[in-house]
């Protein structure tokens, strides 16, 4: 590319640049968007999230109102960036149009034609909240569905019943699907046109777990946290082990996390780091109100005592 019309291009983008994070910042008082995120302000039981969630997807006439501006100006601005999160894979586009405490709203459309929408997936996802969607653009695909009993918050690592699969649905353009996500899963399978739908997704009376299965057998497969904050904080702790950095007090205040396997990858990282210092709380965690941690305890304290015996005699 010429010298000239290179740097012209990179003067484009970065005005379109400017222009774009100008927009994003104006965005919060969007008046289109201030009436989305109010129906979910104030919601403090999964009965009420789902009413404003129902209605909202019923009468999608909102999204006209919401994404016709930024329509518009993309066609007169083509490299003008919208202030939308956004993710793209192989199959699906998607991006979020609103965000609250209680809920996030979604769009996403399906390319039919993609390799990857004749690939199901070994897995199936048991997401742990509840759904709202519209489907715009059936797509006349198949929506396929799983049933898996729930997992609490004390859940200690045992058998899990299997998922099940349910009655299969045939997806036509402006259908509204429930999924509970505390107990279903669900594919969109054999599309044959475009899908596009969108999803109020609620974080209000959510699951604690996220669960997947093997998707022919029905057999439990993972399970992991939704609670972002304590997943951030088992992360940290191997880091701050890693790094040299954790001291007792940390991994003390750690182990006694309201999570119960933040408490134990806590107990097990300290015991990594200085064993000898972690070994008066590990004896106190063999009375843990969580069984997994219990259970773990009380099979480490014996190993541990044994060690600083042989290490420490007397």
């Amino acid at each position: 590319m010429p010298a000239p019309i290179e740097a012209g291009l990179r003067d484009a983008i970065a005005a379109a640049r400017e222009r774009s994070l100008a927009a994003g910042r104006a965005w919060i008082d969007d008046a289109a968007l201030r009436a989305v995120t109010a129906r979910f302000t104030d919601i403090p039981t999964l009965a009420e999230g789902e009413a404003a969630a129902r209605a909202l997807v019923e009468d999608a006439g909102w999204v006209a109102a919401l994404l016709g501006p930024w329509i518009a100006r993309l066609r007169g601005d083509p490299l003008f960036e919208p202030p939308f999160k956004s993710q793209r894979d192989a199959l699906r586009t998607g991006m979020v149009l609103a965000e609250t405490p209680a809920a996030s709203v979604t769009m996403a459309a399906i390319d039919s034609f993609a390799p990857a929408a004749r690939v199901l997936p070994d897995t199936v996802v048991v997401g742990g909240r509840v759904s709202w969607t519209r489907y715009m653009r059936g797509g006349e695909a198949r929506l396929w569905r799983w049933r898996a009993d729930a997992v609490d918050a004390n859940w200690h690592g045992g058998v899990a019943a299997p998922a099940r699969p349910l009655a299969v649905r045939p997806l036509t353009d402006g259908a509204v699907v429930r999924i509970d996500g505390r107990q279903e899963a669900m594919l969109l399978v054999d599309p044959s046109a475009p899908i596009v739908s969108v999803t109020v997704t609620l974080r209000v009376g959510a699951a604690p777990f996220l669960r997947e299965y093997d998707r022919l057998g029905g057999a439990l497969v993972r399970v992991a946290t939704l609670d972002d904050a304590a997943a951030r904080s088992t992360m940290l702790l191997t880091l701050l082990r890693e790094l040299g950095q954790g001291d007792a007090a940390v991994f003390d205040a750690l182990s006694r996390d309201p999570a119960f396997f933040v408490r134990w990858d806590a107990m097990r990282e300290w015991l990594a780091a200085d064993a000898r210092s972690a070994l008066p709380r590990l004896r106190t965690m063999t009375g843990d109100p969580h069984p997994e941690v219990r259970t773990a305890a009380q099979a480490m304290l014996p190993v541990v005592e044994a060690r600083m015996g042989a290490a420490w005699p007397g």
